[in-house]
């Protein structure tokens, strides 16, 4: 009597089965027969492995029927006997044998399926070649054997016709196809033998599923490497676009193919008979590079060095200058690994003598420009803030009030006197130093505000921070640093000062603090003049 565990088997073989068939579906290709006949076939074992499970329920006697398991037993019989003929009938399509080739083993195929038919039919009233006892038990009759080796005799030829095929293939590719096929056909072979030796085992449907996922690794590692492919075909098409040169470089197979050559390089090829090796590689690298901090690159070897490369990371870039022909230009070498052969890369390399002038066009605006916002942000004369810059400063500060943020500050603004005076009686050179001079002091006793000169001889400063905690002791100290000398102005430092607090409640924006401010330093002027 059976085991429940073949039961379990067998089913377990049916849900494997199911899995991968599932998997399948989602790289199925449609045009390809070979696709479309695996899944016949796995869903043909399937079938087979569920119906061994319920042939081994049957025999296991949980449902004690000796009618149902003698017809369970035939089924049996009859589903390993078709499963022959649609493994054979795969096999001749997977290796593609020649149709005249492929008829006769069919039809022979065909021939053994309606002999064993034909002994289960006649095993229904003679049981020579299987019983059910009144136990319930399965009994192997001599007539079994006749059965099971008109049944693998199909298997044989499959045999025959794969390592006919092996023994003629030439490449490597070819010969892992066939030997695909080889061992789907072993893994029945193997099991139906263990079958023989053991009748209450589930031999046959481990066999048959093991068979078929040897095809299914086998398809899926096809996919993989055909995904390499595409993969490496991308990268090559792409950079054969744009770049002047293009190469495969595989250093497993000692071999460098060449898929773009444009002008520039052609010559060069030519006239130093460069042959498809990676060591040719290294020595156009060699040939062309002009020492700068590429050089450091290829010291030793370019070529080891793009294996290092493509270890840590599928592309780089690295940009050198090259001699061709007598001129030295700006290139670029972009070097992409081939996922498929870790010693095996894909070479770009591009002239990018325009772009690099461009860029060092676009460096000068930029430096140009930042020069230009200096000037306009600096005062030429005093070196402080400009009245362009102390505006845009007032705006930052007044999105801030906007977005009634806590914002303390002050402004203090000052007039320099006197500056007509000396103008008009010692020139106006000496009329700029002496606002240098006033600048000075303004600077010195602010040290952390930002002072800007915002008129002729008007200047502002903004106190923030620490220096806005002592605004008032600063402005005592401003006030007491007039000396008024107008007679020696490179002496003297007159000017009227005032200085007013932002308020939240008054003030709308800088300019409110501003007028204040300029209020109290017309007064403060009146008093000097008074």
């Amino acid at each position: 009597m059976a085991d429940s565990l073949y039961s379990v088997l067998s089913f377990t073989c049916a849900l494997v089965l199911l899995i991968f068939m599932n998997q399948f579906r989602s790289v199925l290709d449609k045009s390809e027969k070979t696709d479309k006949d695996f899944l016949f076939l796995s869903s043909w074992v399937t079938i087979f492995c569920l119906q061994d499970g319920i042939w081994g329920v049957l025999a296991s006697g949980a449902f004690p029927n000796n009618t149902l398991f003698f017809i369970s037993s035939s089924v049996f019989h009859a589903a390993a006997a078709f499963s022959a003929y649609i493994w054979l009938s795969y096999i001749l399509n997977f290796i593609s044998i020649e149709r005249e080739k492929a008829i006769p083993a069919k039809m022979l195929s065909i021939a053994l399926v309606i002999f064993q038919l034909v002994l289960l039919l006649v095993n229904i009233k003679s049981r020579f070649i299987f019983d059910v006892g009144e136990d319930g038990l399965y009994i192997a009759r001599p007539g079994r054997n006749l059965l099971y080796y008109s049944q693998y005799f199909t298997f044989f030829v499959i045999a025959i016709f794969a390592a006919y095929r092996i023994a003629s293939a030439k490449k490597i590719a070819s010969r892992r196809h066939y030997a695909a096929s080889f061992l789907f056909i072993l893994a029945p072979v193997l099991c139906g033998l263990l079958q023989k030796a053991f009748p209450l085992a589930p031999c046959d449907s481990i066999g048959f599923m093991l068979g078929c996922c040897t095809i299914y690794a086998f398809f899926i590692s096809k996919i993989s490497r055909n995904r390499d492919l595409s993969q490496r075909a991308v990268i090559i098409a792409g950079l054969s676009a744009d770049y002047d040169l293009v190469m495969y470089v595989n250093i497993t197979k000692n071999q460098t193919k060449y898929y773009q050559v444009s002008d520039r390089f052609a010559p060069l090829l030519a006239e130093n008979h460069i042959l498809p090796s990676p060591q040719n590689f290294d020595n156009l690298m060699r040939r062309i590079y002009v020492p700068n901090e590429f050089s450091g690159f290829i010291e030793n070897s370019a070529l080891a060095k793009c294996i290092e490369i493509v270890q840590t990371t599928p592309y780089y870039s690295i940009p050198f200058l090259a001699n061709i022909d007598g001129h030295v230009e700006h290139y670029r070498m972009k070097i992409a690994s081939d996922k498929g052969n870790t010693q095996s890369f894909v070479v770009g390399i591009i002239n990018v003598e325009v772009e690099h002038k461009l860029e060092e066009t676009a460096l000068k605006l930029r430096k140009d420009l930042q020069h230009t916002k200096l000037i306009a942000n600096k005062d030429p004369l005093t070196g402080v803030g400009s009245a362009a810059a102390f505006k845009a400063k007032c705006e930052l500060i007044d999105s801030e009030i906007k977005a009634k943020d806590k914002i303390k500050f002050a402004i203090v603004e000052c007039d320099v006197n006197d500056l007509k005076v000396i103008n008009d009686t010692f020139g106006h050179d000496m009329g700029d130093e002496y606002l240098k001079n006033c600048s000075k002091v303004f600077c010195n006793i602010f040290k952390h505000s930002p002072v800007y000169r915002i008129g002729g001889d008007e200047f502002a400063i903004i106190l923030l921070g620490e220096q806005y905690d002592l605004r008032s002791s600063l402005f005592e100290k401003l006030r007491a640093s007039v000396n008024r000398k107008p007679d020696a102005p490179k002496e003297s430092i007159s000017f009227a000062a005032g200085m007013a607090d932002f308020s939240q409640q008054i003030d709308e924006c800088v300019k409110d603090v501003l007028k204040r401010a300029d209020t109290f330093m017309y007064i403060d002027k009146g008093k000097l003049k008074s």
